[in-house]
């Protein structure tokens, strides 16, 4: 068994996403980063790297001193010679950066949380779709991976051929402290328009929640019955795709129904433990943390008998087709007509959800991460590749080498009047008429090349490299990551936070090229 602190990385992204947002944008994601972070942070044997690029480092650290006031924070980069000594890599959300892919001394890891671009790709727009195929395709058999759900795991071996069964581990979500049954406050139910008995859905406004056909038959329900002393309270976020669709659907329901939008994590509690009941009858979840929250709160739910929801929920909630509108109705009906059934609904809720939390969580997590260290890996030989440099620790001995692009570089003033030429550091700047026929000649004065039978013939400075096609192929690959990296990336996936899947995925190419 590994005895000393685990150096594990923690990957940043899906915190940072959140740092120029209010509370109202915050996602899911983002908690559920957050809460293992925080626990991460609170381990003793855990010494945690956050990581971001370089170029993001200051609007990190300010995120995580708003985010973590009372932690000390390391912060580490692509540059850092730290990464020798790192034992794991953690991502919440995202596959591995290519660079520490190469690093095979570091155990990576990553969260998968569902696979619905698969199952409703109708519901995603382009550029989703797009990350999605992306993440996919980074999957790999060495890799490990966290599944929030054991149908989440049966999902990514499905449709990730490439994944090892024996690297996914099943380890359920948490959820927050303040979850707890709670007596009523009607200062919380005044300030949220709430002035009748009510059920309850927290949810995203998308087709996926099922919130029509949940509405709809909430409605004829209290037709059904003459019921006139209940009404819907829907909480969460809305989407501006789905929004004018929603809002024509349920038009002569609206009487009916208290829209609140986002609920501070304060306010939460007090909804939960107040509602008649709860009802979450997605057509497809990863895992279904609100659920799971309100059962926290002794709140009785109903939910969908498929995906994961069974094994949140268990005995403890009524389960039914998310596509019936009679067995929404009927469930409706159990819970209003039989109090004593509802009270025991909501003490099994209250049971049944102290199965769960995000100690037992980041528990687990540390379990396996500490059983897949190797004892004598401090010995072995290791490489890292940073921007600029690469390293090789050989027992101890420390190896430096340029990266081509350090050695030499051709780039172009702000003005785009010169080109700046810089050799081992030394920049000289050429005014030029013609751009590309300028860098053409100094491409061709300091660097040229011919084939030569299964040979290929380099001239550097007038030194003649003859390699075989392999290494000038690598050679070439590096040349043409880099350049990609810089025209397209930082315009297209930026804004998803793809940069590490992309480039990932332009290697795994390259090198079956290589191959052929």
């Amino acid at each position: 068994m590994y005895k000393e602190k685990i150096k594990l990385v923690f990957d940043s992204t899906t915190l940072l996403w959140n740092i120029d947002k209010n509370l109202v944008n915050r996602s899911g994601l983002f908690f559920v980063a957050y809460n293992i972070a925080k626990l991460f942070l609170q381990k003793e044997e855990i010494e945690i790297y956050f990581y971001i690029q370089k170029r993001k480092y200051k609007l990190l650290k300010k995120c995580l001193k708003i985010t973590f006031p009372n932690n000390k924070i390391n912060i580490i980069t692509e540059n850092s010679k730290l990464w020798f000594d790192i034992d794991s890599f953690y991502s919440p959300l995202y596959s591995v950066t290519i660079f520490i892919e190469d690093m095979k001394h570091v155990k990576k890891y990553i969260t998968l949380h569902d696979a619905m671009y698969n199952i409703f790709p109708e519901i995603y727009d382009d550029k989703h779709i797009i990350w999605y195929k992306l993440l996919l395709k980074s999957i790999n058999k060495e890799d490990y991976y966290f599944s929030v759900s054991e149908n989440t795991k049966k999902d990514f071996i499905k449709y990730a051929p490439k994944i090892n069964p024996n690297n996914i581990f099943v380890v359920p979500l948490g959820i927050k402290d303040n979850l707890k049954p709670l007596t009523i406050n009607k200062e919380i139910l005044k300030k949220y328009n709430i002035n009748k008995r009510y059920i309850f859905s927290l949810c995203a406004l998308n087709p996926r929640k099922n919130l029509i056909r949940i509405i709809r038959s909430f409605f004829k329900f209290l037709e059904k019955n003459n019921i006139d002393d209940m009404v819907f309270v829907l909480g969460g976020p809305d989407s501006e795709d789905f929004l004018e669709k929603f809002n024509s659907e349920i038009s002569e329901y609206k009487d009916k129904i208290i829209k609140i939008g986002y609920v501070a994590d304060e306010d939460l509690p007090y909804l939960y433990s107040c509602a008649e009941w709860f009802v979450y009858t997605s057509q497809y979840e990863g895992f279904g943390l609100p659920p799971l929250e309100a059962m926290a709160c002794g709140c009785p739910v109903i939910v969908s008998n498929n995906s994961s929801l069974p094994e949140v929920v268990g005995d403890a909630g009524i389960m039914i087709d998310y596509d019936s509108d009679e067995q929404h109705i009927e469930a409706y009906e159990k819970y209003y007509f039989n109090e004593e059934y509802r009270k025991e609904m909501g003490k099994k809720c209250l049971e049944r959800s102290k199965l769960f939390s995000w100690d037992k969580c980041v528990n687990e997590m540390l379990k396996i991460m500490k059983n897949n260290l190797d004892t004598n890996i401090k010995n072995k030989v290791r490489f890292i590749k940073t921007e600029d440099l690469i390293y090789y620790k050989i027992f101890g001995l420390f190896i430096v080498l340029p990266r081509l692009k350090t050695i030499f570089s051709i780039t172009k003033s702000e003005d785009d009047r010169f080109t700046i030429l810089r050799i081992f550091g030394i920049k000289i700047s050429i005014k030029v008429k013609n751009k590309e026929r300028s860098v053409k000649n100094i491409l061709k004065f300091i660097y040229s090349r011919e084939d030569k039978g299964i040979y290929r013939i380099r001239i550097i400075f007038g030194i003649k490299i003859t390699t075989k096609p392999l290494i000038l192929r690598l050679i070439s690959l590096e040349n043409k990551i880099d350049r990609l990296e810089s025209e397209y990336i930082e315009k297209i996936f930026i804004k998803m936070e793809s940069y590490r899947i992309y480039s990932k995925l332009k290697k795994t190419s390259s090198n079956k090229i290589i191959k052929e």
